[in-house]
């Protein structure tokens, strides 16, 4: 946490990656990750109340305001959207670009907002504004403090336009295509959202079709980046809900990515990200009556033996060389400036504000 504040930027985003080899940055900025740092953020101060946490978080929280941007929907695009239209699986290119010539794709206009890289709607990712929510939430949690609640009420709004009746939702306003990350990350956020209001019958009955879909949709697809998203947004259901089936696709979804071949395993590749998920699904079956023991004793295992690699990831204070193999090291004056990062893999000198914040929510988990 020390190299998360201390790499924050006036903008209120985040020191994005480095390449150490290279001595430079070696991908473009992420909006979706600078975003989720500051839900990790929030995440750590319901977790440890550090004062410097909080401000972070609301520094990051004033920038994804300022870069949201407005967005609706006619009712013609209302009535296309719940007679089926953007699931047809044929002709998608052309439907597309017709419904965007028709302005049927999205209204830059109306109470929704949804965060944007650069202030267009082409570059306006579900997922940056699902994980804003998720800061926000966890942010309005902690502290009681209302001041964000228009933001919040408008980025509930935004999530809920981009929703494709009966399925997932829209990848930003300009496409018709869904994505699981961002069917994750908004599930997340809006069963986050109802459990801390659950008076809100729109994202109620909105919920109710979408778990339907989701749980059927990846029943068995832990590859694609959903599992863990979609283990959290299970968990916190089962919290509002109490409902049986959430505990048993939890569990589903466990032993499929238990199941999953490893590719590339001698590379060490950062994992924090999995863990978060096997985590929240070792807590459920902990606490439910009925937990599969034998199934939480491999997840238990995977994790000790997943997060004994990925500390060893972590560069250490004052580091001026890290060993990467027998006889092989990286040595770089940056190394020093990048204390408590996570790199990207064993064999991979890079490190990247998403390696570091998805390990700080893994070992958040564990501690709890």
């Amino acid at each position: 946490m020390d190299y998360v504040l201390a790499s924050q930027l006036p903008s209120g985003f985040f020191r994005y990656d480095l390449d150490f080899l290279a001595d430079r940055s070696a991908e473009g900025d992420n909006i979706v990750r600078q975003v989720a740092t500051g839900y990790v953020l929030a995440e750590y101060y319901l977790h440890a109340r550090d004062r410097r946490v909080r401000l972070a978080v609301e520094a990051t929280l004033k920038a994804s305001g300022a870069l949201s941007l407005p967005v609706g929907k006619s009712w013609m695009q209302s009535a296309l959207e719940h007679g089926g239209l953007l699931s047809l699986p044929i002709g998608r290119y052309k439907l597309r670009a017709g419904l965007g010539r028709m302005s049927l794709l999205y209204l830059p206009k109306g109470d929704g907002k949804l965060i944007s890289q650069d202030g267009r709607y082409q570059r306006a990712y579900l997922g940056a504004t699902a994980v804003g929510l998720l800061a926000e939430l966890q942010y309005h949690q902690a502290t009681t403090d209302n001041r964000f609640g228009d933001l919040r009420s408008a980025w509930v709004k935004g999530l809920m336009s981009m929703w494709i009746p009966g399925r997932g939702f829209r990848i930003a306003p300009d496409s018709i295509d869904d994505s699981p990350f961002f069917d994750g990350e908004a599930w997340l956020a809006l069963a986050y959202y109802h459990d801390l209001f659950r008076r809100d019958e729109k994202v109620a009955s909105l919920l109710r079709s979408l778990d339907t879909y989701l749980m059927a949709r990846y029943a068995s697809e832990v590859s694609t980046g959903f599992y863990q998203w979609g283990t959290m947004a299970a968990a916190r259901r089962l919290k509002t809900t109490a409902d049986p089936r959430y505990v048993i696709f939890i569990r589903a979804q466990a032993q499929a990515y238990l199941d999953m071949r490893r590719s590339d395993q001698w590379r060490g590749y950062n994992t924090c990200a999995g863990i978060e998920g096997l985590a929240t699904a070792a807590r459920v079956l902990r606490e439910g009556r009925d937990g599969d023991e034998a199934l939480l004793e491999r997840i238990q295992a995977r994790v000790h033996e997943e997060m004994e690699k990925n500390r060893g990831l972590q560069i250490p204070p004052n580091a001026t060389r890290m060993a990467f193999a027998d006889g092989v090291y990286v040595s770089s004056p940056r190394l020093r400036d990048f204390s408590g990062a996570f790199l990207e893999g064993r064999y991979q000198p890079y490190t990247r504000i998403d390696d570091t914040m998805h390990c700080v929510s893994a070992l958040i988990k564990l501690a709890q």
